[in-house]
């Protein structure tokens, strides 16, 4: 008796310390081969949802779905200091460094208060708009007490000006996989200046545009780009190189009007919705 419950017990260990495992396992991926987007449905039983979902991002915004641009959420961005600049091995990540203090950034989404967790670079742009992708598309991404996730993307295109807000995080680029740097200073409170306060922006619930591909994602799309220069541009994209992911087909739910336009390649199609 008492060893078939010793085995119960060891088996009920084993069981929780396994799903544990599970539950935070960590997903390696990339941008090709077959570790790329194609397939990145296949490396987890968690990141099933990367085909099968019917909310995925990114997609491609149409002029016809910012003719109603979102209602911009409150928020408030001050200047972070000595934050953390890690090349993950997929882009370059900055962070307070430590999970559980945020950026000195926040927004707030139906009385929800959201904090800034990281930002990341992405090369050229996931998201595009009218078929036109980006040099560089920006992430910035916060999340609710209960576990929430909003998501703010910022366009950047090469101009004839380099962009303040940008040049401490080139100056301060992990260059290998793995290597993290300091930067002692972070201008957030310029950037939110720079994309006027979040009011120029288009809102839609899609996913994480890496695995596991978790939908309920709040997206506020900046509909007008910042510029960099061609150092700037040509710095990061040394470091992480492509990883954008393709735009993606989505399914409205029911009462949402929509029309879908093929367009040659299979792998960049237009969605278009009206909210």
């Amino acid at each position: 008796m008492k060893s078939t419950l010793l085995i119960s017990v060891i088996v009920f260990v084993i069981f929780i310390f396994s799903d544990v495992n599970h539950a935070t396992e960590k997903i390696e991926f990339g941008y090709v081969g077959v570790k790329g987007p194609a397939f990145w449905h296949l490396l987890s039983n968690n990141s099933a949802i990367c085909q099968t979902g019917k909310k995925q991002s990114p997609i491609d915004i149409t002029s016809e779905d910012l003719e109603t641009l979102a209602v911009p959420p409150p928020a408030k961005f001050l200047d972070a200091k000595m934050v953390e600049s890690t090349h993950n091995g997929n882009t370059v990540e900055i962070s307070s460094g430590n999970e559980e203090v945020p950026l000195p950034a926040e927004i707030t989404i139906d009385g929800e208060l959201y904090k800034l967790q990281q930002f990341h670079f992405h090369t050229p742009s996931e998201h595009r708009i009218n078929g036109r992708y980006h040099d560089i598309e920006q992430h910035l991404v916060f999340k609710s007490e209960d576990e929430k996730i909003s998501v703010v993307a910022v366009f950047y295109d090469v101009g004839d000006e380099e962009s303040a807000f940008m040049t401490p995080i080139i100056e301060n680029l992990p260059m290998n996989v793995g290597d993290k740097n300091e930067i002692e200073e972070i201008g957030l409170s310029n950037l939110l200046c720079d994309i006027k306060n979040i009011t120029q922006a288009y809102t839609y619930s899609g996913s994480l545009t890496t695995p596991p591909c978790t939908e309920g994602v709040t997206w506020y799309v900046n509909k007008d780009s910042l510029t960099v220069s061609v150092d700037q541009l040509l710095g990061l994209r040394k470091v992480i190189n492509f990883n954008s992911r393709f735009t993606q087909l989505r399914e409205c739910e029911e009462g949402e009007v929509h029309t879908y336009k093929k367009k040659r390649s299979t792998l960049y199609s237009r969605s278009h919705f009206r909210k």
